[in-house]
């Protein structure tokens, strides 16, 4: 699925999934935030040494600065996410796509000091185009995934969040989890708490295992 890369920059757009398997290292990456639940995301990960990266939504920075910027400053890796969750099979326009993507780089920057580098569409819908309207907008890679939980789903539980991971993980992985509900005013609140229950045991098995957990820049310079 990956196109070129040089070091330096992009040639052509370039859409991942997961990094060669030649290191135990997954990647997880949290979506939709930052939102209520982001602070005790953080909080797991810090306590097992795991660096994630969150593909945050701009308007969701404007109104949680302060999250947005704890993130960064605890270690971890923030990614694009389009400003209000654009659906590209829904709205095909892509210079819409290029103001979303260009004003959560803007207050991601401004916020955490320095731009994102990755970009995840929502929904993970019609990546070869978004990956070209994203390079063109200064980022290095789109990124989707391998392993994903479907945790966003209302009524899932976080012992089939946890067995789906782990049962699912291999090396060079990028696994998909979420740390807010976009479209819902009650992202303020905590609206993953599935997932913040899963994660301890997801990272002391995979840990068990073997893994080491790093960004996906990491991941995919590895």
């Amino acid at each position: 699925m990956a196109t070129s890369f040089r070091a330096g920059g992009v040639t052509e757009p370039w859409v991942v999934c997961s990094a060669r398997p030649d290191r135990r290292e997954v990647a997880l990456t949290f979506d939709d935030g930052p939102s209520g639940s982001t602070e005790a995301v953080l909080d797991v990960l810090d306590a097992h040494g795991a660096r994630g990266t969150f593909f945050v939504v701009g308007e969701w920075v404007e109104r949680l600065p302060d999250v947005v910027r704890a993130t960064a400053a605890r270690g971890h890796e923030l990614g694009n996410h389009t400003w209000t969750h654009v659906d590209g099979r829904e709205v095909v326009d892509p210079e819409v796509w290029r103001d979303e993507i260009r004003r959560t780089s803007d207050i991601v920057e401004g916020i955490a000091g320095h731009a994102p580098r990755l970009f995840r569409p929502p929904y993970g819908a019609v990546p070869g185009r978004f990956a070209r309207v994203a390079a063109a907008c200064g980022l290095d890679a789109t990124v989707l995934w391998t392993v994903t939980p479907d945790d966003w789903q209302l009524e899932i539980r976080h012992e089939q969040i946890e067995e789906e991971v782990v049962s699912s993980a291999h090396a060079g992985a990028i696994v998909l989890h979420h740390d807010g509900r976009p479209g819902d005013e009650s992202n303020h609140g905590e609206p993953l708490a599935e997932t913040v229950r899963a994660l301890p045991r997801i990272l002391e098995r995979l840990a068990d295992d073997g893994y080491r957990f790093v960004t996906v820049s990491e991941l995919l310079a590895a």
